[in-house]
């Protein structure tokens, strides 16, 4: 399921995901965005950084004014489960980035929470 692409939309303001990419092996190797933070509309793109398929999966992102890293770890946890711990760090870029800062992170971080749920409910269905 991490190495879909269509896994990443809702995740810290992202709307859309294309333009995926692929090595050989199924590994997701890249995709592009479109995302939404504090009512403005970012593109960027992501990179797979590190991925040990079904278990962990980092991507690192990077926007005009933004870069940062997403870790999704999964663990099975009894015989019908599995643990899941996402992490989000975005940094700023620029000065007017920085300045603005607060409003994106806030936005990003406000609906965390329930996009992380949302994206195990969808994996708990496949």
């Amino acid at each position: 399921m991490l190495q879909e692409p269509e896994t990443w939309g809702g995740i810290a303001g992202v709307q859309r995901v294309f333009d995926a990419h692929h090595h050989p092996d199924g590994t997701l190797r890249s995709y592009r965005f479109l995302a939404e933070a504090g009512m403005k509309p970012y593109e960027g793109s992501a990179k797979t950084i590190e991925a040990d398929p079904p278990a962990l999966m980092v991507v690192t992102v990077d926007a005009a004014e933004f870069e940062g890293t997403i870790t999704t770890e999964l663990q099975p946890s009894n015989p019908h489960g599995t643990d899941m711990t996402v992490s989000l760090t975005i940094r700023p870029r620029g000065m007017l980035a920085i300045m603005f800062f607060p409003i994106v992170s806030k936005a990003i971080g406000s609906g965390f929470s329930r996009q992380i749920d949302e994206l195990a409910e969808r994996m708990e269905k496949t």
